[in-house]
């Protein structure tokens, strides 16, 4: 590597280390893990939303889901008047549980927790842009509903019955979202059966054209693809395998919509002797990333055609309540790697461990070794990895991997590795910590998508 081109980059790195060890990690020193407390911080940005971790499956082909957030419960007629009287009032229409009192729209009487509908494809792609959201796809509606296992139902494949769903005219008009605790998914997603149908960003296409594309206009015009059943819809319109493809103009009384959020987790395990500029490689490079956006980065030319980056949330586990660097610095960690259960794992994309442990280096030499050799690190990262996850070391941290016995690339004579059927990569330390981080973003964004974050961030 470049000389200069090195010490430029572990100049950014301190800065980077600097600005979030100090606002973020050291910052929790004052409370530090307590017990009692919940085990991963909260983001405050996808309250009333489920975190769903991607993953592949087939529907007529294999197609891969990253992970996203999900709204938990249907778009409410009180949540779409609020975007009504933010200036948005184009989106009403007359066929809305929704009316205009005193200039200002309001859910109609009892209905306020009604799912919205008669709404069209663009109004509810208006109301998910103007939350800071958007429309899920078919594929990640569907991964969402039926899950790797395919399931018939949102919960299962148990008969649909009136206690699961709102269905086949049984109450005649929606009900309150919530209110079949019976029929969410194992997620906790209310109502993706029945209710309401719901729109999907997609265009419609044969299911033998391959990628998703807009099809040609017809006389009717192009379609979307709007998934679920209805509460007047039959029994047999309410599998996820049922689907519809209407005008992006059509505004019927059935069809409302949730949104998403596109998000990537990844977990930074923190044993004694870390290297900090490891350290700061992970975080700072994995958390920067979202600011690939035309609203958060200074880089991006207003109207640029950039690709926006999914928000990246780094969750630092140590192995005690203070973890200390090879340089002396003392980080307190977002949670113990004791406290993770293993439904908290289950919700990682990645592993990522920035280690130098090793006699002779570093204030605190070979301290560290037993936790990143522990019985629990290796089921953490085995049980990521087995989910689909990938496994970002640095340096030392590879002996986590070996102890879980997964297979790691061959470096051959190279800094950083990353092979990408065996979903593992490693570096060599300190000197490549950006390198081998921003590998870590291309593996969790897509080629548009990375392209852009470092076409802006050079």
């Amino acid at each position: 590597m470049n000389r200069d081109i090195s010490r430029s980059a572990l100049d950014i790195l301190g800065g980077l280390l600097a600005c979030i060890l100090w606002s973020g990690a050291v910052a929790a020193a004052e409370s530090g893990p307590k017990q009692g407390d919940p085990p991963l911080p909260r983001w405050r940005d996808n309250t009333g939303m489920v975190f769903v971790r991607g993953g592949e499956f087939t529907c007529g082909r294999k197609v891969r889901v990253r992970s996203f957030y999900m709204d938990r419960y249907e778009v409410t007629n009180e949540k779409f008047c609020q975007f009504l009287n933010h200036r948005n009032a184009k989106h009403w229409n007359a066929d809305q549980e929704i009316e205009k009192r005193n200039d200002k729209y309001v859910p109609k009487p009892g209905r306020e927790q009604w799912p919205v509908c008669a709404v069209s494809w663009h109004d509810a792609d208006a109301y998910a842009r103007w939350a800071g959201k958007r429309l899920p796809t078919d594929a990640e509606w569907l991964w969402a509903a039926a899950g790797r296992e395919g399931r018939k139902y949102a919960w299962g494949n148990e008969p649909i019955s009136p206690q699961r769903a709102n269905y086949g005219g049984n109450v005649g008009h929606p009900q309150p979202v919530g209110s079949y605790p019976r029929g969410r998914s194992p997620e906790g997603i209310y109502d993706l059966t029945g209710n309401v149908a719901e729109w999907c960003d997609d265009w419609f296409e044969p299911a033998e054209s391959g990628a998703v594309e807009r099809p040609p206009a017809t006389e009717d015009g192009p379609r979307k693809i709007r998934r679920a059943g209805c509460y007047a819809m039959p029994a047999e319109s309410q599998s996820n395998t049922e689907f519809g493809t209407p005008s992006p103009d059509y505004r019927p009384k059935c069809i409302g919509f949730r949104c998403v959020r596109p998000a990537r987790r990844v977990l930074v395990l923190l044993g004694d002797n870390f290297a900090e500029m490891e350290l700061a490689g992970y975080t700072g490079v994995l958390s920067w990333a979202a600011h690939t956006t035309k609203q958060g980065n200074y880089m991006i030319p207003k109207d640029a055609p950039a690709a926006e980056v999914p928000r990246i949330e780094v969750v630092v586990a140590g192995f005690a309540p203070e973890v200390h660097g090879m340089g002396g610095l003392a980080v307190r960690p977002h949670v113990l790697v004791e406290d993770l259960s293993d439904e908290d794992v289950d919700r990682f994309d990645a592993v990522a461990i920035p280690a130098c442990v090793g006699g002779g280096r570093g204030r605190h030499t070979w301290a560290g070794q037993a936790d990143l050799e522990s019985d629990r690190a290796a089921a953490i990262v085995r049980r990521v990895h087995r989910n689909g996850g990938i496994i970002s070391t640095m340096c030392a941290g590879a002996i986590t991997p070996r102890k879980a016995k997964l297979p790691l690339p061959k470096r051959e004579g190279e800094a950083v590795a990353y092979d990408k059927e065996l979903r593992t990569a490693t570096s060599l330390g300190p000197g490549v910590s950006l390198e081998a981080a921003c590998l870590l973003v291309r593996e969790l964004v897509t080629e548009a998508e990375y392209r852009s974050f470092r076409r802006y961030n050079p």
